[in-house]
């Protein structure tokens, strides 16, 4: 649905902002419906966000890096520049009438986080925000926050498969100066061709391809069939033991 930036100004306030995300296209907006996968399961995190009075300046907290802004507004959104600025995220507003949002730090990202804030409908830098910088490319100065590199290397965050959805990444955390090697029903299961490589002390890795289906898998770490730490899908053996499960999606 593509409206003006008149009419998404006035859908925001008639909808709410806190509704929907708002991505820009030049002069014009596309409306998007906010993400529904992005719940808050950190109770010291909901505690922060619902007790707020006041906007306070921005920091991160369990992985989400918190926002604020007060006053008599209708509507409150952020834009990074990580992202083009063509995504508005929407705040909500608390019992205290503080407008608060809680976006997820990306995984893997090196550096800060630059960001504009749209306060009804006028872009500008974060009022909260001790630091900001000034891009001499386009004029416009932007607010910066500091945040910490978040590794993706947890069970249920990181993705196996690249971008191209059939190249598996597996990477296995053990001793130094180990012989650690993958086998499933992609090698028929020898324990001994497909041997990671060390890239950093006590990290292997190794990358493959794999054909569309369900494949299973283990790791052989000191003669003993591991399933993956980074992956929650898991099968029993007829032999007895679980293994790995990776699904590859045909090719369109």
């Amino acid at each position: 649905m593509k409206v003006t930036v008149k009419t998404f100004l006035v859908l925001a306030l008639v909808l709410g902002a806190s509704a929907f995300a708002f991505a820009a296209e030049g002069s014009t907006a596309v409306l998007q419906p906010r993400a529904a996968g992005h719940v808050i399961d950190s109770l010291p995190l909901h505690l922060l966000l619902a007790g707020m009075k006041k906007a306070q300046a921005p920091r991160v907290v369990e992985g989400e890096l918190v926002l604020s802004v007060s006053g008599p507004y209708r509507s409150v959104a952020a834009a990074f520049a990580h992202e083009g600025f063509a995504i508005l995220h929407p705040y909500e507003r608390n019992r205290q009438g503080v407008f608060i949002l809680a976006y997820p730090v990306p995984l893997k990202w090196n550096g800060n986080l630059e960001y504009r804030v749209i306060i009804d409908g006028v872009w500008s830098v974060d009022p909260t925000a001790s630091e900001t910088r000034l891009d001499l490319d386009s004029g416009v100065e932007l607010s910066v926050v500091r945040v910490p590199y978040l590794s993706d290397l947890h069970l249920g965050l990181y993705k196996i498969l690249g971008e191209d959805g059939k190249t598996a990444r597996f990477i296995f955390r053990g001793g130094k100066g180990e012989s650690v090697t993958v086998c499933g029903d992609f090698d028929n299961w020898d324990p001994f061709i497909l041997e990671m490589t060390e890239t950093s002390p006590g990290v292997y890795e190794l990358e493959m391809p794999l054909a569309p289906g369900k494949h299973y898998y283990n790791f052989i770490y000191r003669g003993e069939a591991l399933t993956d730490p980074l992956n929650p899908d898991k099968a029993a053996r007829r032999e007895g033991g679980e293994v790995s499960v990776l699904t590859v999606a045909a090719a369109d």
